[in-house]
């Protein structure tokens, strides 16, 4: 496995891992880091268990990852805009003869946004009434526009009251797949559990996956389970699947 920074610099430690957006959050017992410690849980590089076990059980096939990049920005519409999706990883894959784009979005009890798609959406629209320039308000439609959902208007959607980071997740997956030109796409959501976890925020979170892709899946019942993927999901024409599962550590201390 090739696994590297965005400028091509091979990864070597979980010290010089790709530094996340906002340098506070690196720091122990935060995603970012301990998502670090989990790819070097021996000496040499390797993707975290978990995956492997969740991917091959669902699709019933070897899975190889080629290459793994952290914090990989994937632009995200409208054309120019001046932000998009920072990936916690992104990989290239081998599902036996497939080509298969998986990305990753951990937390340890971080929320899936501050506040929800449609309270974004009206915060936006209001900034912009107030003189600033922002092109957020057409992101948040072109995003949800993508999804396999009815949707009238932000506010009433399907999606409206879910994190923000569950929608540019999603479909930040299918943008890249298609850029990588593969045969399909996985989301991983990668729960890191640590003693410094908040457990309330923890079950927020699940609340809020579950009734995302029970969303994009229409209001189906489904099976939200860690260790469970759910799909395909038709994301603007890119086949895309979604998962969760749950690493525990004890911060400082080695990973178990």
């Amino acid at each position: 496995m090739d696994l590297r920074k965005k400028n091509g610099n091979i990864i070597r430690s979980w010290e010089e891992w790709e530094r996340p957006k906002k340098a506070y959050q690196w720091k122990e017992g935060r995603s970012a880091m301990e998502l670090a410690r989990i790819w070097f849980r021996e000496s040499d590089p390797a993707p975290p268990k978990e995956y492997m076990e969740i991917l091959e059980k669902h699709f019933e096939r070897h899975v190889k990852v080629i290459k793994a990049v952290p914090e990989l920005i994937t632009d995200l519409p409208p054309e120019n805009s001046r932000s998009g999706r920072n990936h916690d990883i992104h990989c290239e894959c081998e599902f036996g003869d497939q080509k298969v784009t998986v990305c990753v979005e951990a937390k340890t009890d971080e929320s899936f946004g501050n506040v929800s798609i449609s309270t974004y959406y009206t915060n936006m629209l209001g900034q912009r009434n107030n003189g600033v320039s922002t092109d957020l308000p057409e992101r948040v439609e072109m995003l949800i526009s993508m999804l396999p959902i009815s949707c009238k208007s932000v506010e009433t959607c399907p999606v409206a009251d879910n994190g923000y980071q569950l929608l540019t997740a999603l479909t930040g997956t299918a943008i890249q797949a298609k850029k990588d030109d593969v045969d399909f796409a996985v989301l991983i959501i990668h729960e890191i559990l640590t003693d410094l976890t908040d457990m309330k925020k923890v079950d927020e979170n699940k609340a809020d996956y579950v009734s995302f892709v029970q969303s994009a899946a229409q209001h189906q019942e489904l099976d939200c389970s860690y260790g469970i993927i759910n799909g395909p999901f038709d994301i603007d024409g890119m086949k895309c699947y979604i998962g969760l599962v749950e690493t525990y550590i004890r911060c400082n201390s080695n990973i178990r």
